[in-house]
């Protein structure tokens, strides 16, 4: 009776590895789903809502959602923690950066060395609004904001030892941003980017994210929030609520927070959900995301700008950034994590 027992309560561990891996299987597609989401919304755009926006909000959930777990749950070492952030982006960005600017040099979106320097140092999304933007670098603004995200909530994870303490923090920082977005854009009419490519409002995605998360490691979320269709009626909405009618303040407002909702209660979903995420082309596209997403942009400039065809630019896309990946982006981050 008692190893019937101990057998029904503590898993084995080839059933809590296999968790796991359905776990980050899932997660794996939501990242394809966020990058699908992007080319989709750059190469076949569909009347009445930008689904390039909408798929970097699901990139910037999932990351609050990573980084909540890593720093906040695991406890990462701080170390390793931005040495893995380093060997995962920097060898990819800086062959893409070098390799546009060589690439592009006569063509209608050259940019100098100022504007790789700003996309390098992760500046761009300020430069880009205080200096000057660069075409094909415009999307690297929200690769800035993550990387700012990861040092504030290091610093967080530093300073702020008791979890009870950091889900209000977090709540509070959300809540301020998301505020300083609505005040941009609505009472001092800036416009799209000079308002939510900075870090001090778009952080609000990632920070909410995060302490969602944690609300639920603690046990602490709504048990609303955690029903089997909760992550599929979040999204459903979050989408509707990106609609092109909707003011564009109550994307961030209401339509954030619904998605950083979505993502954490997956672990709640459906079989049919999560097995959907989890399949392999949706994991396949999550595992090149990173590189699909740097090379898109100067593809997309000639499809937005000049009309080109969109299938063989996005054909153009995938063969770049196969190559990013399986030449720089994995071997790069293997040896590093291995060797530094």
């Amino acid at each position: 009776m008692s190893e019937i027992s101990a057998t029904h309560l503590v898993p084995s561990r080839a059933i809590a590895d296999r968790s796991a891996r359905t776990r980050l299987a899932y997660l794996d597609g939501w990242r394809g789903l966020s990058i699908a989401l992007v080319l989709i919304g750059h190469f076949f755009p569909i009347p009445g809502i930008n689904l390039g926006v909408l798929g970097v909000e699901f990139f910037f959930v999932l990351s609050g959602r990573l980084m909540a777990e890593i720093l906040f749950i695991e406890r990462y070492p701080l170390k390793k923690f931005f040495k893995r952030r380093f060997s995962r982006i920097y060898p990819a960005l800086l062959v893409f950066v070098v390799l546009a600017m060589i690439a592009l040099s006569a063509t209608f979106i050259a940019f100098k060395w100022k504007a790789a320097v700003t996309a390098l140092t992760f500046t761009y999304n300020y430069a880009g609004i205080l200096l000057n933007r660069a075409g094909a670098l415009d999307h690297i603004w929200s690769l800035c904001i993550e990387e700012h995200a990861y040092i504030i909530l290091a610093a967080i994870s530093a300073i702020v030892a008791s979890r009870s303490r950091v889900i209000p923090l977090l709540l509070v920082l959300a809540a301020l941003a998301m505020a300083n977005g609505a005040l941009s854009y609505w009472f001092l009419h800036m416009d799209y980017e000079t308002t939510y490519w900075r870090t001090d409002v778009h952080i609000a995605s990632i920070l909410l994210s995060a302490a969602i998360c944690l609300l639920k490691a603690d046990g602490k979320l709504p048990s609303l929030l955690t029903g089997p269709y909760v992550a599929v009626a979040a999204a459903a909405g979050a989408v509707f609520l990106f609609m092109d009618a909707v003011p564009t303040p109550i994307h961030y407002l209401v339509a954030v927070p619904l998605l950083a909702i979505a993502v954490n209660a997956l672990d709640f979903s459906t079989r049919f959900l999560s097995g959907w995420l989890s399949s392999l082309p949706m994991t396949t596209l999550g595992l090149w995301s990173y590189s699909l997403y740097l090379w898109q942009q100067p593809f997309y400039k000639f499809v937005y700008e000049q009309g080109s065809n969109p299938w063989p630019m996005l054909v153009g896309v995938f063969a770049c950034a196969l190559c990013s990946y399986y030449l720089i982006e994995r071997p790069a981050r293997e040896w590093l994590n291995r060797n530094w």
